[in-house]
């Protein structure tokens, strides 16, 4: 169809850091809950063990035997919760996000949302966007058992969209996420809102931007293009993601 991506089938997004620039206010709600309950989270700690990756692995690896897996599950409920009530209305988005999700829906190139989050802040967060139905597949962590660098999320958001992993793009912004992509097998586009470009690029990206102004479908493909090349008629490239 004229208009379309044609080798480029799907982009799949990470939320944080990628559709809003979040991570600073997921700090902040970190420390509001910590002098709670007792809890010292530091800004070091936040970005070495928290960014990308589940609570709950993070609260572990932080204070290991500190907590059972109940108490890391309902201690993650809790802060996620004032996260939604303090600070989603704070939220601004990643510049220029909307204005490329909506350019890719515009031609009709699948789209999957792929976040360690929970579902209520997807929800929450696509509704401060005014994003709600922009993805034909949304991913939480509360649907892998592993969270990021495991490729599982990927994996399984590439499946659900019927596409291979090796011709997807994935949009990350942290380290964990971004080995993550590759391991899946899909390309990966780094944006610099929480890591550094050369950590993002050291963990594996094709590329790294700074934010999506002005970035369009046509930007995205030629950076999938550069690392895969078209797609043959025979079919993709590669081998696909079991």
């Amino acid at each position: 169809m004229a208009g379309e991506v044609s080798d480029l089938r799907a982009v799949l997004f990470d939320m944080d850091g990628v559709l809003v620039v979040s991570n600073p206010l997921h700090f902040r709600a970190w420390q509001d809950f910590g002098r709670q309950i007792g809890l010292v989270v530091t800004e070091e700690m936040f970005y070495r063990e928290f960014s990308g990756r589940k609570n709950e692995e993070a609260l572990e690896t932080l204070f290991p035997g500190r907590f059972d897996a109940d108490q890391r599950a309902e201690l993650s409920r809790r802060k996620e919760a004032l996260f939604r009530e303090r600070y989603v209305p704070l939220l601004l988005p990643v510049p220029g996000v909307r204005e490329l999700v909506i350019d890719l829906r515009r031609r009709s190139v699948p789209l999957a949302l792929a976040t360690s989050g929970p579902p209520e802040n997807v929800q929450a967060i696509l509704r401060h966007l005014k994003l709600e139905g922009a993805f034909d597949v949304v991913v939480t962590g509360q649907d892998v058992t592993a969270a990021k660098p495991d490729p599982a999320i990927f994996r399984i958001s590439a499946e659900r969209l019927g596409v291979p992993c090796e011709r997807a793009l994935v949009i990350e912004d942290s380290v964990a996420g971004v080995r993550a992509a590759r391991a899946a097998g899909a390309v990966c586009l780094g944006v610099s809102t929480s890591e550094p470009p050369s950590r993002l690029e050291e963990a594996g990206a094709a590329h790294v931007v700074a934010d999506f102004t002005g970035m369009k479908a046509e930007a995205l493909e030629a950076i999938f293009r550069d690392v895969r090349g078209p797609e043959s008629p025979a079919g993709p490239t590669g081998t696909d993601a079991p």
